[in-house]
C-alpha cells in the first residue's frame, strides 16, 4: 500500500470508463471472490459435521484461516462489484456504503489473514522442532485463547482507525483502494511495518519448517506411528498452504513500496499492478482448500461425506417430488 499523504475529499463521479484490461482483472477478481465465498464455508461445514475443528490446535487454526479467507473473499467481491456498478449507477449513497463496507472488510481480512498465517506457521514450527514439548504444552484451550486475542486485535486495528478517520473527515467517501480508509499516519507508522514484519516472520518460520522437515525425513519414513505420519502430512500441507500465501502476498508487498499517480493512464500504472496484486492475494483463499483435501485423508473424507450427504438429500427430495407428482396423476385418472 502506498504511503503518500493524500486523502479523498469528495465522491468521484460515478460515470467512469474501464479499459478492457481493467475490466478483465476486475471480472477475474469477482469470479475468484465468488469461488472463495462458496468453497470456504463448505470446508468449515465439513470439518464441523465431522467434529474435527476441536480435535487439535492446528485444525482450529485452519478453521480460523478459512473464516478470514471467507471474509476476504466477500471483501474482494464487493469491492470489485462496486467498481463495476460505478460505470452506470446513479445512486451515489449506495455506492459509498458498499465501498466503505467492502474496504473495511478488506482491511480486516488483511490483519486476520496475517495473524492466522503466523499462528499456523508457529504451530507447525513448534511441532516439528520440539515435538514432545509441543504435545505437552499446546492445547485446544491455549489455541482458542490465541485466536481470541488475534481476532480481537484485528478488529481493533482495522475497524477503530477506520471509524476514527471517517468521523474526523465528517463523511464516508468513495476510495480507490481499501487502505485509503485508514489515515496516512496510521498506514505509514503501523500498517506498513506490521505487513513487512509479519511477512518476514512468516518467511523465517517457513524456512525453519522446511529445514527441519527435510532433516527428519528419514526418521519419520522408518517410523510406523500413525500419529507421526499424520503430523508429517500436516506439516507438508502447511508448507504448501503458507507457501501459496507468501507467493500470493509478494505482489502486494512489493507494490507497497510505490505510490499512485492518479493522472496516469491505467495500462502499466499503479492501479493496474494493484488490481493484479489483489487477484494474486485472493487466489490462495480458495486454492488452499483443495490442498487440504488433496494432502490430508481426514479432510478428504470429511468433504466427501458432506458432498455425499448433500447428493443423497437432493436425490431423496427429487424422488419425493416425482412420487408426489405420480400419485397426483394416478388420482386424477381414477377420478
Amino acid at each position: 500500500m502506498e504511503t503518500t499523504a493524500s486523502i479523498s475529499t469528495s465522491v468521484p463521479p460515478l460515470t467512469k470508463t474501464m479499459t478492457n484490461v481493467q475490466l478483465g482483472l476486475v471480472s477475474a477478481s469477482l469470479a475468484v471472490g465468488i469461488i472463495t465465498i462458496i468453497i470456504n464455508p463448505l470446508t468449515l461445514l465439513a470439518l464441523f459435521k465431522q467434529k474435527m475443528i476441536t480435535k487439535s490446535s492446528i485444525n482450529l487454526f485452519i478453521a480460523s484461516l478459512c473464516c478470514s479467507d471467507f471474509l476476504f473473499g466477500i471483501a474482494a467481491f464487493l469491492f470489485q462489484l462496486q467498481k463495476i456498478l460505478q460505470l452506470n449507477s446513479t445512486n451515489g449513497d449506495a455506492i459509498v456504503i458498499l465501498n466503505c463496507v467492502a474496504g473495511s472488510l478488506a482491511v480486516l481480512g488483511f490483519f486476520l489473514s496475517n495473524a492466522n498465517a503466523l499462528l499456523i506457521t508457529y504451530d507447525r514450527a513448534y511441532a516439528i522442532v520440539a515435538p514432545f514439548e509441543y504435545k505437552s504444552q499446546v492445547s485446544i484451550r491455549k489455541a482458542s485463547i490465541a485466536l481470541a486475542v488475534a481476532w480481537t486485535s484485528a478488529l481493533l486495528q482495522a475497524l477503530v482507525p477506520i471509524a476514527i478517520n471517517i468521523a474526523l473527515a465528517g463523511e464516508a467517501v468513495i476510495v480507490e483502494f481499501p487502505y485509503e480508509l485508514l489515515s496516512y499516519s496510521f498506514r505509514l507508522y503501523w500498517v506498513t511495518p506490521v505487513m513487512y514484519i509479519g511477512t518476514a516472520t512468516n518467511v523465517l518460520l517457513y524456512a525453519v519448517i522446511v529445514i527441519w522437515y527435510l532433516k527428519t525425513k528419514k526418521k519419520i519414513q522408518s517410523s510406523t506411528s500413525s500419529s507421526e505420519l499424520r503430523n508429517r502430512r500436516m506439516t507438508r500441507t502447511v508448507t504448501m498452504v503458507i507457501g501459496t500465501l507468501l507467493i500470493g502476498s509478494i505482489p502486494i508487498v512489493t507494490i507497497a513500496a510505490f505510490s499512485d499517480n492518479p493522472d496516469a493512464p491505467y495500462m502499466w500504472s499503479y492501479r493496474m499492478f494493484y488490481d493484479i496484486a489483489t487477484l494474486c492475494t485472493v487466489i490462495p483463499t480458495f486454492f488452499n482448500n483443495f490442498l487440504y483435501v488433496w494432502q490430508l485423508p481426514d479432510y478428504n473424507r470429511a468433504v466427501r461425506r458432506l458432498l455425499s450427504c448433500r447428493t443423497n438429500e437432493i436425490g431423496n427430495l427429487t424422488s419425493d417430488t416425482l412420487g408426489s407428482h405420480t400419485n397426483t396423476q394416478v388420482s386424477k385418472r381414477k377420478d
